[in-house]
């Protein structure tokens, strides 16, 4: 599972930040660690971006943006748009991102269940992974008919704001995530505040139920479930959610139906892969 320590080392924004890690540890290369952060500007806003941009945002020097786009763009992880003078987002960091889809523990088996849930519930079911602040959606099984906007592969929300995050904190120590919950409140008060009472909630229901919940704190109308299952991903628990459109279904039918079918599917998951 992945630790709060660990979350705040990998939660960087911009030079200060990789220069304090830097001084911590003699290992640690702040040549790549720019780079990437370039990359993952485009997580945020996946918009073409100018040199000019890269530097303000990340506390970098004009001449250090330069190389590092021209290195990215040489690698094939930039494309350059001639005519605006701007950097996005290039194929090889697409391409980067596949071993990790393929090699998703269970998810070839899994698909079909996920799949006949979401058609059941004329939703959508998906599945994901914790990493700093945020789940990364890897795979999601909508029905065809819904009106549920489905989230994509690579797909990042706030852990605080979806059900399958709030049901990985859920298996956090309390101290952990009492110290995980202080840190999103300080790198993202936002959110937080968005989301604090819906986080209380959702972790008495995981106790008592088996699964959390999100009633519409993200402000798309979503009403989720979310469990997280014994199986890993490296160090990484999977982490499987449930939504569908809020004016179709209500509380009690989320509670009654939509989470006790999440936690059979997930349940099923768990032991087909040997773990009981």
């Amino acid at each position: 599972m992945t630790r709060p320590a660990q979350n705040r080392r990998q939660n960087m924004k911009d030079s200060d930040d990789l220069r304090r890690v830097r001084d911590d540890d003699p290992y640690f290369s702040g040549t790549l660690a720019k780079g990437l952060l370039i990359l993952q500007t485009f997580v945020r806003d996946p918009r073409a971006h100018a040199n000019s941009e890269f530097a303000a945002k990340l506390g970098l020097s004009r001449p250090t943006v330069s190389r590092l786009c021209r290195t990215l763009l040489t690698m094939g992880f930039l494309d350059h748009d001639e005519r605006l003078d701007r950097y996005f987002i290039g194929p090889a960091a697409v391409a980067l991102c596949y071993p990790y889809i393929i090699n998703t523990p269970m998810l070839g088996t899994l698909r079909p269940a996920m799949q006949q849930l979401a058609d059941r519930i004329e939703g959508a079911v998906s599945v994901g992974v914790a990493t700093d602040l945020d789940v990364v959606y890897l795979e999601t099984c909508a029905h065809e008919g819904g009106t549920l906007k489905r989230p994509g592969v690579g797909a990042v929300r706030g852990i605080v704001e979806t059900a399958m995050g709030r049901a990985w904190l859920a298996q956090l120590p309390a101290g952990e995530r009492q110290e995980f919950l202080a840190h999103v409140k300080l790198e993202r008060p936002d959110e937080y505040a968005r989301s604090s009472d819906g986080v209380r909630e959702s972790l008495a229901h995981y106790a008592k139920r088996g699964f959390s919940i999100n009633l519409g704190d993200s402000g798309f109308g979503v009403f989720a479930v979310g469990v997280a299952a014994r199986m890993q991903y490296g160090p990484r628990r999977l982490l499987f959610n449930c939504a569908v459109p809020g004016f179709r279904w209500k509380r009690a039918q989320l509670l009654d139906t939509i989470g006790p079918g999440l936690v059979q599917l997930v349940g099923a998951a768990d032991r087909q892969s040997g773990l009981r």
